[in-house]
């Protein structure tokens, strides 16, 4: 049988009309033609030779080592930047972006100046420091300033999107497993985003290699001190060519070499520090060790509306009891379950708790496991987090990671992990929180019918024994007829029955 479907023309599988080749091709041989032309041009017999001169090896030697010190400093002051830019409001987000890529659209001899103005001897701070005794300008500290200046935002704004892109999600988790906002930052901010920070300063420091208009006007032309591989390439272009473009075929080869990284998808950054540790079986450790900070659970009153989310929800869950929410999709369900958690804000109202500051574990549709962390050490943040030594921790996620009964993964991979297994890990960490406010959304779907049941046994003989006020948000009747104490059923952001 002759088949009907013809194959998709040449024209038509492209993503873009065929013609925007021609002047794509164009300005592409525009760009890479004069850089063959200088490869062309070097005299590749000799090029040893023409590198070893005093001139050639203290320009080489002072671009690499005043652009590393350039990219370290950008790379401190530059990363809080970035982050105070992506998390702001939008409009002083857009404010400090434009202030940042100011820089970039000024010529480099104005940059020169204006680094002039402020660092020079008879600069506005310049001047105080000259008489101290300290001088910047025409010194190697210009020339770090110089290439600082005109790097940072290179690194910043390549930053910045990467942590928009990234999002808050696993940020919000970690604070709420009880990690301080510090902490959060450099145990899962850094660690998520370390390949695009490395791609960041990758491209800071190819800038900062070639920088030579900012660092001549400000910094000058001394040799060892002031005098880079740009700088050298300038004086040298006429007096000794050969030269000149030996050193250009250097700096385009550390420049393409900091590109293909910063183009590369880097892995991960993983954290594997604690995986020495020993695993026993749960039963082995000592329970002398837990340390647990039991309190009565509290009463939860909600009278609270939200008005972008046409919520408007009043009522109370009694302590101590476990609450079943039903409803369609869109009826308002995560929405509580955020609402109790202060991740949502209302617009009227509030949330109230009897006796106050209760700890608060919400486990979300999606697990948002730690990826650079394995299954135990997932488990283990909350525990660190309270200060647990590292063997308490281990001790601890392992009883967690065995209640869940997933505890033979302990070393595994989180992103290996099938649906059911990581909502598991989930349920293990949102339980070492010890908790007595538990809020749970659609916490079995993922997991096959008889592991949800045998979970569904252990988490209610759990909550019962401790003191807990459970909400738990399933469209499973077997749920509803398995925890609940009451039901509570929305429609629409609004309560249709609470009993």
């Amino acid at each position: 049988m002759q088949n009907s479907q013809h194959p998709l023309s040449h024209s038509q599988q492209l993503a873009y009309a065929p013609w925007l080749l021609v002047p794509a091709i164009v300005g592409l041989l525009f760009l890479i033609f004069p850089i063959f032309a200088l490869l062309l041009s070097t005299p590749w017999v000799s090029i040893i030779d023409l590198l070893h001169s005093p001139e050639a090896t203290d320009a080489l030697w002072l671009s690499v080592k005043s652009a590393s010190i350039a990219t370290l400093l950008t790379t401190v002051f530059g990363v809080p930047l970035a982050f105070a830019i992506a998390r702001s409001k939008q409009w002083q987000g857009k404010l400090l972006r434009i202030l940042v890529l100011l820089p970039l659209t000024l010529p480099p001899v104005v940059s020169g100046l204006a680094l002039m103005l402020v660092w020079g001897r008879r600069g506005m701070l310049g001047y105080y420091l000259d008489i101290a005794g300290y001088s910047i300008s025409f010194s190697t500290i210009a020339v770090i300033f110089s290439q600082i200046f005109v790097s940072l935002p290179f690194l910043v704004i390549t930053f910045e999107a990467a942590i928009r892109t990234h999002g808050t999600a696993y940020e919000d988790t970690a604070v709420a497993l009880g990690a301080s906002r510090t902490r959060t930052f450099f145990t899962v901010s850094l660690p998520l985003l370390a390949p695009a920070l490395i791609s960041s300063m990758a491209l800071a420091f190819s800038r900062a290699l070639g920088e030579f208009g900012a660092t001549i006007t400000f910094a000058g032309s001394l040799q060892g001190i002031t005098r880079t591989m740009p700088i050298q390439i300038y004086l040298q272009r006429e007096l000794d060519t050969d030269q000149a473009l030996a050193l250009a075929v250097i700096l385009i080869s550390i420049a393409l070499v900091m590109l293909v990284i910063g183009s590369v998808r880097l892995p991960l950054f993983r954290i594997s520090r604690i995986r020495s540790l020993p695993l026993k079986n749960p039963q082995d450790y000592s329970h002398e060790q837990r340390n647990s900070q039991a309190t009565s659970a509290p009463e939860i009153t909600v009278q609270a509306s939200i008005k972008d989310r046409d919520f408007n929800v009043s009522t109370t869950f009694k302590a101590n009891t476990i609450t079943v929410i039903n409803g369609p999709n869109g009826s308002g369900k995560s929405t509580l379950l955020n609402l109790i958690a202060g991740n949502i804000v209302a617009t009227h109202g509030g949330v109230t708790f009897t006796p106050p500051h209760p700890r608060v574990s919400l486990l979300q549709q999606n697990p948002y496991l730690f990826p650079h962390l394995n299954v135990v050490q997932n488990v283990e943040f909350s525990f660190r987090c309270r200060g647990f030594s590292r063997t308490q921790a281990r001790a601890r996620a392992m009883e967690e990671l065995s209640f869940v009964g997933i505890e033979t993964h302990a070393l595994q991979d989180v992103r290996q992990l099938s649906g059911g297994e990581a909502q598991r890990v989930a349920i293990a960490r949102a339980m070492a929180t010890e908790p007595n406010v538990v809020l749970l959304d659609e916490p079995f779907t993922a997991l096959d019918e008889t592991t949800a049941r045998k979970l569904r046994v252990t988490l209610r003989k759990r909550l019962q024994a401790e003191s807990v006020t459970a909400l738990i948000v399933s469209h499973d009747r077997q749920d509803t007829e398995y925890f609940a104490h009451s039901l509570l059923q929305l429609q629409h952001g609004k309560i249709i029955s609470h009993e």
